[in-house]
């Protein structure tokens, strides 16, 4: 599980589940917390539940190399001073990125029911809450960490696709920003 560990309620150890074989996937971000103790109120928990619109990765593309882009793609995107490991930042800019036409990933017109759809999750806050939880038993860790720009471009390459980093997302690299603009 990706993100920072401070105590027993964050330091959790998520077992994967066993996934269909279906097609659909879905981003999908929770994190869960306490409200209310700081102002004499009782300790109320707190959950932030949004998924995202469903995908589907690129022709040609099977599920353990399109979890590798998404991963990929989320520590480049994490690598930015302004978004945190694990963050609804960072899972929203993932979304926003999937919108792209030139990285493949065809959203879904229609929603099919969930049953059908393998939801992606970034848990953070008390992560514990998560395992008693109605989404648990469809959990499985996706994410694939270190992979590199190479392994990207070979993947797209085995699709009959270019991949063109996501420059555009770093602000340090003003001048290949602009190029990309002409």
């Amino acid at each position: 599980m990706k993100g920072s560990i401070e105590n027993n309620d964050y330091e959790v150890i998520l077992e994967d589940h066993e996934i269909e074989d279906y097609r659909f996937y879905r981003l999908h971000y929770l994190n869960y917390h306490n409200i209310g103790n700081r102002y004499g109120y009782a300790n109320l928990e707190g959950v932030i539940d949004m998924d995202f619109i469903p995908f589907m990765f690129p022709s040609g593309m099977d599920r353990n190399d399109g979890l590798k882009v998404l991963s990929y793609l989320t520590d480049f995107i994490e690598s930015r001073d302004d978004v945190d490991v694990a963050s609804l930042r960072s899972v929203r800019v993932l979304d926003d990125v999937l919108k792209l036409k030139r990285f493949g990933f065809s959203r879904l017109e229609f929603i099919p029911r969930d049953e059908y759809i393998i939801d992606l999750f970034t848990v953070s806050g008390r992560i514990e809450r998560f395992k008693e939880s109605k989404y648990y038993s469809k959990y499985f860790n996706w994410y694939t960490p270190g992979v590199t720009k190479e392994e990207v471009e070979f993947i797209y390459k085995r699709c009959g696709m270019n991949f063109s980093d996501i420059i555009f997302l770093d602000d340090k690299n003003i001048s290949k920003k602009k190029m990309l603009r002409r």
